[in-house]
């Protein structure tokens, strides 16, 4: 940490951008976005079939269970996110 006049700086150590090649970009962005659609359709589909469905309109029965199903594959997010990391190695 580096003192200045006005106050304290905090100075954070990373990566050079440099080191970033353009198959670590492509790897991010589908992980990521495979992650995304992984977190988000599942817990809307919940949602929606329970709002449209055959259960009288019950907004609050699909929020509960849609924001539930969410959470719960939100806190699976880093296991999940290994797994498609994994799954798009590529081995030349």
């Amino acid at each position: 940490m580096n003192s200045t006049q006005n106050g304290s700086k905090l100075i954070f150590a990373h990566q050079r951008s440099q080191n970033i090649t353009p198959d670590i970009l492509v790897k991010s962005f589908w992980v990521s976005t495979c992650l995304a659609l992984i977190l988000t359709l599942p817990p809307l589909a919940v949602f929606l079939s329970l709002v449209h469905g055959n259960y009288n309109d019950n907004i609050l029965m699909g929020s509960i269970l849609g924001f539930g199903l969410h959470f719960i594959l939100f806190a699976f997010s880093g296991k999940i996110s290994n797994a498609l990391s994994s799954l798009l190695d590529y081995k030349y």
